[in-house]
Order: C-alpha cells, then sequence, then structure tokens
C-alpha cells in the first residue's frame, strides 16, 4: 500500500484564501505531472483525498484528466486544509489497503510527511514546494516507535518536467 501526497500547484494571490485558483504556471506544471505519470506502471492510486479549498481541487482534476488514470474513492477531507491537524488521518491511512493520493496544502503536507515517516511531525524536515508528489510505501521493518509507518521512495517536483 502506498500513500502519494501532493502539494497543490502553483496558485493567484488573492482573498479569501478557500477560493483562489491555480495559476497559469501552475495549471501547466500539474498537467505535466499527470502526463509524465500517465505511462508510470507502478503509480496506481485507487483513491482521492482532497481539501475543499479550491485551488486543491482544481490541482486534483487537472492531475487526473492529465493522468488518464482511475480513482475508485473520492473524498473531501477537512484535515488536508492549511492550517488543520494532518495527525488525524494517520488511523485511516494505516487502516487503509489500496494506494490513496492525498491533495493538500501547507504546513499540512510535510507535517503529514513527516509524521508517516518519523512518527513526529517536525522530525523528517523535508520541504514540499507548490506542485510536488511524494510517494510514500509502507515499511517493511518494525519501527519499533523509532520512526514511522512509511518510507519515503521518491519526490517528484513538477518543475522539472
Amino acid at each position: 500500500m502506498k500513500v502519494y501526497l501532493l502539494r497543490h500547484a502553483k496558485s493567484e494571490p488573492g482573498y479569501p484564501d478557500a477560493t483562489r485558483v491555480l495559476a497559469e504556471r501552475g495549471r501547466s506544471q500539474i498537467d505535466g505531472l499527470g502526463s509524465f505519470l500517465q505511462d508510470q506502471d507502478r503509480f496506481r492510486p485507487q483513491a482521492l483525498w482532497c481539501s475543499p479549498l479550491a485551488r486543491a481541487e482544481e490541482t486534483a482534476e487537472r492531475f487526473l484528466v492529465a493522468w488518464g488514470g482511475q480513482i475508485h474513492e473520492r473524498r473531501t477531507v477537512d484535515a488536508l486544509e492549511p492550517e488543520r491537524d494532518p495527525s488525524v488521518l494517520i488511523e485511516e491511512l494505516l487502516e487503509l489497503d489500496r494506494d490513496v493520493l492525498l491533495v493538500g496544502h501547507n504546513p499540512n503536507i510535510e507535517a503529514l510527511t513527516s509524521l508517516l515517516i518519523s512518527g513526529e511531525r517536525s522530525r523528517a524536515q523535508i520541504r514540499v514546494k507548490t506542485g510536488v508528489m511524494l510517494s510514500l510505501g509502507r515499511s517493511l521493518v518494525p519501527h519499533y516507535g523509532q520512526t514511522g509507518p512509511f518510507e519515503l521512495q521518491w519526490m517528484l517536483d513538477a518543475r522539472l518536467l
């Protein structure tokens, strides 16, 4: 089982924050990321969990169209909003038996990544810029409380494609 974490693509400034949409550069980058992953057989999430904010939803929609894959479950997840506590997602993620793509914001994506790979909110200092996707796989080695239940497999920045 894999967890894919995607920070929304570059968005336009504006207010209120919840209604901000993607910038042209962000739309182009997320389309490129989806197209790149289209031919990667190992990338096959069956579920999508997305923040309800406009820029995250637009990122998810554009990514899915460019990727062209099938998502069997789709959920809006408030815990993926900025300034929410992403730790409430840990138990649900541990119980999943299928790959899931989470689309959200910082600081949540960075905090959730750290929780999943180190067991602590800020121990793993991985910076996730807009349009970056991470792939985390279940750790095969018992962690005994020293690390989190997942391992970072790869990190892909849409700006480099």
